[in-house]
């Protein structure tokens, strides 16, 4: 009995901090409070694979999140870990994780997006110096991979033109 109370407190604490979490990003951004008041009320589930669901109940006046199931939801976020931190560092939308009306899910992520939120900074105010310091390194790391990347594919294709350009000009001294 005492570890069901212990867990409810932890559901209930962790509830507590996600909705902190909401509001403070909304403040944090005007921008993003202004887009959201247009796109108001949403109502959808997240749903992490081998988590459990959350559901999000946001409004101008309140933000109601909980792992009770609502009747009714405008979409759904069928996702992982993984594809949830790729999503957050891509800022690219997977629309196969969308269900429902993916109109005002995309509007609604979109929103989150390009609020330029310093999530590093929030990490930090909710989890501590560690986490926020991981979380900065990490992006830094991943960033960089990606223009190394990207470097590695313009350089591959600048590669190919000159190898077109070769043979085009031995063709004409022929």
């Amino acid at each position: 009995m005492a570890w069901f109370q212990y867990m409810l407190l932890m559901e209930n604490d962790l509830l507590r901090i996600i909705n902190s979490l909401i509001k403070d990003i909304e403040d944090a951004s005007p921008n993003l409070k202004n887009k959201l008041n247009e796109i108001y009320p949403i109502k959808f589930k997240l749903e992490l694979v081998g988590h459990k669901d959350i559901y999000f109940d946001l409004d101008q006046n309140k933000k109601n999140i909980s792992f009770s199931p609502n009747e009714v939801i405008d979409f759904e976020i069928r996702t992982s870990v993984k594809e949830s931190l790729d999503f957050l560092i891509g800022k690219k939308i997977n629309r196969g994780m969308l269900y429902g009306d993916t109109d005002k899910a995309i509007l609604t992520i979109n929103a989150f997006i390009k609020s330029e939120v310093d999530f590093v900074l929030l990490i930090d105010k909710y989890f501590g110096n560690t986490p926020a310091a991981l979380a900065y390194f990490t992006k830094e790391k991943l960033s960089n991979l990606k223009q190394y990347n990207n470097k590695n594919a313009l350089q591959s294709k600048l590669r190919d033109l000159s190898i077109r350009l070769d043979r085009l000009e031995a063709v004409n001294n022929l």
